[in-house]
């Protein structure tokens, strides 16, 4: 899955003009899949402002990005049928995020940098109730996304913890670009990037077009 990002920064007039943008993408290269909506702002209102905008303009997948859970549990009141990924996971936050993802029975994950803490993180959230987990490993480039993907394809055979889907969070670009195909070569990852052209979208879709 391709999620490209729209922040809570953006005026609603200016969002709703990407989301044409990236609805008009989708229906002709198939990519982006879905929307991230990020909560740079770290105003619940701007959030939950947006993430309603985001549901009745889109009709495909969403993303969520915030590291409140009160922001992320007033978002998700807007987007309840539409079972959204929840991003904003971490060490800190996590018993409050595997609650709302219990609650809202959405998918959440987690980030952390340290492959073993990710996996006693993986642990600690199936004890909260968190059952449907996404690992974010935090790569950072080329290859960290590389070995990082790699690493946790071949774990996941052997360690129940590793066996989850893996989420890359990349920027804007042909740098952003090339590590979605190599992150969907290596493990048909979860990518969210800040924002790809039409003509990288149209290379990803054709891509995932021949690994589906």
């Amino acid at each position: 899955m391709i999620a490209l990002t729209i922040s809570d920064l953006t005026d609603a007039n200016t969002a709703c003009k990407r989301i044409a943008e990236l609805t008009r993408r989708s229906a002709t290269s198939g990519t982006p899949d879905a929307i991230c909506i990020r909560n740079d702002s770290f105003s619940e209102e701007q959030f939950s402002s947006l993430a309603q905008l985001v549901g009745e303009l889109w009709e495909g997948p969403v993303v969520i990005e915030s590291d409140y859970p009160t922001n992320v549990s007033k978002a998700l009141l807007h987007l309840m049928d539409r079972k959204p990924l929840i991003v904003g996971a971490n060490r800190n936050n996590l018993e409050q995020f595997s609650t709302i993802s219990k609650l809202f029975r959405c998918p959440m994950c987690i980030s952390c940098e340290d492959m073993e803490e990710l996996f006693d993180l993986v642990q600690q959230a199936n004890g909260f109730g968190a059952t449907d987990i996404v690992l974010d490993p935090m790569m950072r480039n080329m290859k960290q996304c590389l070995e990082s993907s790699t690493d946790l394809k071949r774990l996941s055979e052997k360690i129940r913890e590793a066996d989850h889907p893996i989420a890359v969070r990349t920027w804007s670009g042909e740098y952003a670009m090339t590590m979605a195909m190599v992150s969907l070569l290596v493990g048909d990852a979860i990518v969210i990037a800040d924002d790809l052209d039409g003509d990288s979208c149209e290379t990803i879709g054709e891509l995932l077009k021949s690994i589906r």
